[in-house]
């Protein structure tokens, strides 16, 4: 059997050499990761591909001509995704069609890339009869990739996924101001101690303005414009020492993620070509309910540690 994964893990390398990226036909171990399936590929060429494989059950990075895969579709990963939707479509007081629309891996321009598409776990955006209709990208309003309303809000699930590859992506967003905040859900292995499972979790979330319990990001160029960060350690146990994380009953506010619902609905006038915010407040539809996406870390935990 590794004989036979050897080779069949040489034969997608030697796939490299050549300029269409080539999916593994083997079950790939989520220490593999990431994964390697492409080599001086172009951006048109990476489109390409994205589009061809789009329900693929995989999520792909590019990164300077090279291609990899870095997450797969399992349990926890599409569990934690479903419950977000969930939580983001709350302010729509039931209503199927309502004014906030959450979708799954609707393909954007990558704010700091050369054309490349980019696609969240989760994009919350206003539907469009509501906002400016987006012009091609680069120029403003933004929009996605076919020019509908860009994302306001994005969600990003790590489960395979390492945890630098995260942060980065969920910083990678913040560098759009369309974008208003990201939260982002990196999901560790399950640990078994004294036959009890545990389920470390982190979560994060960037904001861009102050926060109680948030700092200004380390990263020094979402630094100088203003960007928080706060995190959370929301599993059973910290991810590094095992300990408890406090986080053992739903409705406990040191384990609340509020998100303002306003932030969906940011689409401040074009003036010479570029947003004018100043004095610019977002306006939220009268058929929105409540004033604030309420995110509880507790049933993300619960999600995550019931499943396999």
């Amino acid at each position: 059997m590794a004989y036979w994964i050897s080779n069949k893990v040489n034969k997608i390398r030697d796939n490299l050499t050549h300029r269409h990226p080539k999916l593994p036909d083997f079950h790939l171990a989520d220490e593999s990761l990431p994964f390697q399936i492409g080599k001086n590929i172009s951006v048109k060429e990476y489109n390409d591909f994205l589009d061809r494989n789009e329900s693929s059950g995989y999520k792909f990075h590019f990164d300077k001509k090279n291609i990899y895969i870095i997450e797969m579709a399992y349990a926890p990963h599409e569990r934690v995704i479903s419950y977000l939707q969930d939580c983001f479509k709350e302010p729509n007081n039931r209503v199927k069609l309502g004014p906030i629309i959450t979708s799954g891996q609707s393909y954007h321009y990558n704010p700091i890339g050369i054309g490349e598409k980019i696609a969240p776990d989760i994009a919350v955006c206003p539907r469009e009869n509501l906002v400016q209709r987006a012009n091609p990208y680069p120029d403003f309003p933004r929009g996605d990739f076919k020019r509908n309303s860009h994302a306001r809000i994005i969600c990003e699930v790590a489960n395979t996924q390492k945890i630098d590859l995260w942060n980065t992506k969920c910083e990678t967003w913040m560098h759009e101001e369309y974008v208003r905040c990201v939260f982002g859900v990196k999901i560790y292995p399950k640990i078994n101690i004294k036959r009890i499972v545990h389920q470390p979790i982190i979560a994060r979330l960037w904001v861009r303005q102050a926060l109680p319990g948030g700092v200004l990001s380390s990263n020094a160029v979402l630094a100088g414009n203003g960007i928080y960060v706060k995190e959370w350690e929301c599993g059973t146990i910290h991810h590094n020492t095992h300990t408890p994380t406090g986080c053992n009953a739903p409705n406990n506010n040191e384990f609340q993620v509020t998100i303002p619902v306003r932030d969906a609905f940011w689409d401040p006038p074009i003036l010479g070509g570029v947003p004018n915010v100043e004095d610019y407040t977002a306006v939220v539809p009268d058929t929105v309910v409540g004033e604030n996406f309420v995110i509880d870390l507790y049933d993300i935990q619960q999600v995550v540690l019931n499943v396999n």
